[in-house]
């Protein structure tokens, strides 16, 4: 009986206190979403709440509330990631996708997306939503295309048909992309022959058949968009363009020039528009045809504006053409051409990536020198490459003068350079590396302290031991080790204060080594 009762009120008592917190819950989720909805200055208001951990089903309910502004929705979704630390689950971030999407904010709905395309399976996003819309399904399919996940949208599309979602224009064009990246081009033209009919399908046609070199058929389709008046513009003809230049194709090229020419898509006398036709040919990402023609320019002196030569460098790098990318850059810096600082930005970066060479370093120095420095993950792969490889003093001339610059890299490369001035006894050159480093309030890895340690106690450089020691402190980088490499260090300068106040911190942070190692140790404080 007794049991029972006490069963009895157990159960009472848990659903009392499930009742209690759903209560307090949408207590909170009102006065939150209350305070969004009519504080444009929310952000301070929400900080001075003394919120509760938020959690999904929280999370969930204030969105509801909120649901009426997508915009205030995500903003606030952004602000608990990044501010409260608010780990949503997968229904958390298909809710706030699908509200994003369904208002027209796919661009910054994008990187919610491409997250969730990296750790979940299709289906999965499908099946969280709470509406399967053609044009949620439409953003994802479309984040993918951008991101090269061929199996992944081919995968999403098989549960769009499963779940009985219509494909509208939209998600046929995008279809037809993925089949083009494919080399697919016969399913394009059955698509076509079953009366899914776009400008956008001929185009995918004509520019996949140029950049195979089929011109033949590139031409046919040409004819075939005319006939049906759907008129070919700049675009479609500078994919043949782009597609004969990089093949080598002379006749072809002079061909397509000549029947835009006839269209009025060219002049005549290109020589006066030789900056917009290379821009054009940038923005369309037809490196082949924007290269032909800037080399045409170079070659008969024509003067082109600083901003082709940034345009050109940009889309050589974009396209990963690194070799003629350096050779543009060569050319802006012979004749003094100052380009904008995108350009500067992402050459430098693709130096950092793919141009390794002794050339490729020269120009990444000369870059970073003129004040562009690439992005600290790049940069540190590159110094950490130049460690790996045993360039030494390639490492150091790059480290430093990103350093110089007050710009933080990866700090694994800067404790491998640290390791490598201890091990050959260049304790100056480790410590000026480390004062760099402490000026930006920055830190290394407790190993490499350790090392660092060991080499200043070798040196007889105690009082920088301490500093050095003091300052990991600071950073809370102490370990059993580092502690016994100062104990030991002071006691064979007689420091025996101080080694035994740093002792005792040891064994009051729990840091005491093993049994026999701290008899070693302690044996070092007789007289």
């Amino acid at each position: 009986m007794l049991l029972l009762l006490h069963k009895a009120y157990s159960t009472t008592s848990s659903t009392s206190h499930t009742w209690r917190t759903q209560i307090k819950q949408a207590h909170v989720a009102s006065q939150i979403s209350s305070i969004l909805l009519q504080r444009r200055n929310w952000v301070p208001l929400l900080q001075n709440l003394n919120l509760p951990k938020l959690n999904p089903p929280l999370f969930l309910q204030i969105i509801h509330k909120t649901k009426k502004n997508p915009q205030l929705s995500l903003d606030f979704f952004n602000w608990t990631k990044s501010h409260l630390r608010f780990e949503p689950d997968l229904k958390s971030h298909c809710q706030i996708i699908q509200l994003s999407l369904g208002s027209g904010l796919t661009r910054p709905a994008k990187p919610i997306m491409d997250t969730l395309i990296q750790t979940h399976h299709v289906s999965k996003l499908i099946q969280s939503m709470v509406q399967v819309t053609v044009l949620a399904c439409n953003a994802l399919f479309d984040a993918m295309r951008q991101g090269n996940e061929t199996r992944l949208g081919w995968c999403l599309y098989g549960v769009m048909i499963r779940n009985g979602v219509l494909p509208d224009q939209f998600t046929w064009s995008l279809v037809a992309q993925f089949l083009c990246k494919d080399g697919k081009f016969e399913r394009i033209i059955r698509l076509l022959n079953l009366g899914v009919c776009s400008s956008m399908f001929y185009s995918l046609l004509v520019d996949g058949y140029s950049q195979s070199g089929n011109f033949d058929a590139a031409f046919c389709y040409l004819e075939k968009m005319s006939d049906g008046k759907l008129e070919p513009g700049f675009s479609t003809y500078s994919s043949v363009l782009d597609g004969a230049c990089k093949l080598g194709e002379v006749e072809v090229v002079e061909r397509v020039m000549r029947i835009m020419v006839e269209k009025k898509l060219l002049s005549e006398s290109p020589v006066s528009e030789y900056d917009s036709v290379i821009k054009k040919l940038c923005d369309l990402e037809k490196t082949y045809g924007a290269e032909m023609l800037f080399k045409k320019a170079c070659d008969e002196k024509i003067e082109l504006q600083n901003a082709t030569y940034g345009c050109i460098l940009q889309v050589l790098t974009k396209g990963m053409r690194i070799v003629e990318a350096i050779w543009v850059y060569r050319v802006i810096c012979e004749r003094g051409i100052v380009v904008d600082d995108s350009s500067y930005y992402a050459f430098a970066n693709v130096l950092c990536k793919e141009e390794r060479s002794e050339e490729g370093f020269e120009l990444l120095m000369d870059v970073i020198r003129r004040g562009f420095s690439p992005c600290a993950s790049k940069l540190s792969g590159f110094i950490s490459f130049l460690c790996g490889k045993r360039r030494w003093r390639e490492a150091e001339n790059l480290l430093n003068s990103v350093l110089d610059k007050e710009l933080l890299p990866d700090l694994t490369s800067c404790s491998s350079l640290v390791r490598h001035y201890c091990s050959t006894r260049r304790i100056n050159s480790a410590m000026a590396l480390h004062s760099k480093i402490e000026k930006l309030n920055a830190s290394l890895d407790v190993t490499t302290y350790n090392v660092l340690l060991a080499g200043l106690f070798a040196a007889r450089r105690v009082e920088e031991a301490v500093k050095v020691f003091d300052y990991m402190r600071s950073h809370n980088l102490v370990s059993s080790e580092s502690f016994m490499i100062m104990i030991r260090g002071l006691c064979q300068v007689k420091e025996l204060r101080k080694a035994m106040k740093i002792h005792d911190e040891m064994l009051k942070m729990g840091l005491k080594p093993p049994a026999a190692t701290y008899k070693r140790l302690i044996y070092g404080f007789k007289p």
